[in-house]
C-alpha cells in the first residue's frame, strides 16, 4: 500500500514588499554583529498556527477552519530585538501584541480544534526570525530598532518543503481580514 502524501504546513502573516524590506535591513545589522546565517527576505513572517505534516486530505479541513475565522485587519508594530540564547535566532517582535492579533490567533486555534486538527502547544510569541545561528552574546547590547509598523490585511497557509540548503514556502490559502472600523 502506498503511504499517503503529507504535507508540511503552517498559518501565517507574510509581510509585503515595504515590510520585508525593513526587515532585511535589521537583519543585516545585526548579522554584522552576531553572525549567523541570514534568514532569505522571501521567507520573513510570523507564524500564527504551526500544524505540522498532515496528511494532504487534510488541506481542505484546514481551508475551511480559516474560512470561519472573522478578524479585523490591524496595524501591527515591530519595535522588539531579541536574540534567544538556547536557540541562537535572533528576532523582531512586539513590546505590546494589539488585541486584533490576539483575537485572530484565538480564533484561528479555535476553529483548527474545532476541526479535530493537530496543533503545535507553547505560548504564541508574535516574532519574525531573522538570523539563525546567531552568537547572541555579540549583538549585547543589541542596537537600536526604529519601529516597523506592518498594516496586516490577510493571513496565509503555507506550505513548507526542507531542502538541504533552506526551507521554500508556498501559499496554498489566503484569507482577508475584515476591513477596520
Amino acid at each position: 500500500m502506498p503511504e499517503r502524501e503529507r504535507r508540511r504546513v503552517f498559518f501565517a502573516l507574510w509581510p509585503d514588499k515595504a515590510v520585508l524590506e525593513g526587515f532585511d535591513q535589521v537583519g543585516k545589522q545585526l548579522h554584522a554583529l552576531g553572525g549567523g546565517r541570514r534568514m532569505l527576505r522571501e521567507s520573513l513572517h510570523i507564524t500564527l498556527a504551526f500544524i505540522g505534516d498532515v496528511p494532504a486530505e487534510h488541506i481542505a479541513i484546514l481551508r475551511q477552519a480559516a474560512e470561519q475565522v472573522v478578524a479585523p485587519a490591524f496595524a501591527l508594530r515591530l519595535d522588539r530585538l531579541d536574540c534567544w540564547r538556547h536557540k541562537r535566532i535572533a528576532w523582531v517582535g512586539c513590546s505590546e501584541l494589539p488585541l486584533q492579533l490576539l483575537t485572530l490567533v484565538g480564533q484561528l486555534y479555535e476553529r483548527l480544534a474545532g476541526a479535530d486538527l493537530p496543533l503545535e502547544s507553547g505560548d504564541f510569541t508574535a516574532h519574525v526570525t531573522l538570523l539563525r545561528n546567531v552568537h547572541c552574546a555579540r549583538c549585547v547590547p543589541l542596537p537600536k530598532l526604529e519601529p516597523i509598523d506592518w498594516p496586516v490585511t490577510e493571513f496565509v497557509l503555507a506550505e513548507s518543503t526542507l531542502t538541504p540548503e533552506r526551507a521554500c514556502y508556498a501559499f496554498i490559502g489566503r484569507w482577508r481580514l475584515a476591513a477596520a472600523a
